[in-house]
């Protein structure tokens, strides 16, 4: 089961040969046949229909999990508010993911975006999605400073965001799940250790963000993480950031929570806590981030 969400005016894009060009070097890029006339209504009722998609005057579909609990959905879900473009939201909803939206994306995975003027192009992985939608925007002459275009600072972001999830997000996952009371101590001084790169970053760019007066995708591919340590190890642990260690991060997070799009595509701390619960329960692997298994 699934919905269809209508956020902001639908204004058509131009297929435009230089964005299909684009689109076809990415990665992650994915070439969707219409296959018929798509229907013009945004309320999507499943199936074959959901292969072709929504309103053809969308100019980005967006897939997610419902109820804003994936913080690689919220990533992608910052950057298209923080860039102001018109977006469809469909909750993806099933384990495993139903056939339908195995076409769109064969990984299964959400975050992902479709554009539908361009062919029905899908990107998917949260770190492209966002990569391209600044790139998208730049395209279309807007004025965006979520990626700069400073090659240095991008692969300062790039580096950033490769210790999030290949370091970071581990030592967080791990000490969280971790039952042994002994191996505490231990699993949160790695988990420190990892996070005194953002505070050196923060540092070094005098703030408040981690390049500095913009905010970027450094800090938005960052915060959904952060954000659900400062609820869940709190809740599980007693642990906070102490401020005597990271008291430029801990500034950082209260900045990041004041923007909009962070309030937009947040949980509540109690939904937090409830959803986490149900993780803490199973002893959840989080994608291979739990090293305790």
């Amino acid at each position: 089961f699934f919905f269809s969400i209508s956020v902001g005016p639908h204004q058509t894009m131009r297929p435009l040969l230089l964005l299909f060009c684009y689109l076809k070097v990415a990665t992650a890029f994915v070439s969707a046949s219409r296959g018929g006339v798509a229907p013009s209504s945004t309320s999507l009722a499943g199936g074959y229909d959901a292969t072709i998609g929504a309103d053809p005057k969308t100019p980005i579909q967006f897939f997610v999990l419902p109820g804003n609990t994936c913080p690689y959905v919220q990533r992608t879900h910052i950057t298209l508010i923080e860039l102001g473009l018109p977006y469809d939201v469909t909750e993806v909803t099933g384990m495993p993911k139903p056939d339908w939206y195995l076409k769109i994306n064969p990984r299964g995975k959400v975050p992902a975006i479709r554009v539908p003027t361009a062919d029905y192009a899908v990107i998917y992985e949260s770190a492209i999605c966002n990569e391209f939608l600044c790139d998208y925007a730049t395209f279309r002459q807007q004025k965006q400073t979520l990626m700069p275009m400073d090659p240095f600072l991008r692969a300062k972001i790039r580096l950033l965001n490769d210790h999030c999830d290949n370091v970071f997000s581990k030592t967080q996952f791990t000490f969280l799940m971790n039952k042994d009371e002994a191996k505490d101590e231990e699993l949160c001084t790695e988990m420190e250790e990892a996070l005194r790169m953002y505070e050196d970053a923060l540092v070094e760019s005098k703030g408040p963000y981690l390049l500095g007066e913009d905010f970027t995708i450094a800090d938005l591919h960052l915060l959904p993480f952060i954000q659900r340590l400062t609820i869940t190890l709190k809740h599980w642990k007693g642990y906070e950031l102490p401020t005597d260690k990271f008291p430029k991060l801990v500034e950082w997070v209260q900045s990041c929570l004041e923007r909009d799009s962070v309030k937009a595509s947040s949980m509540t701390r109690e939904k937090t806590i409830e959803v986490y619960s149900r993780f803490v329960e199973a002893d959840y692997s989080f994608g291979g981030l739990n090293k305790n298994k």
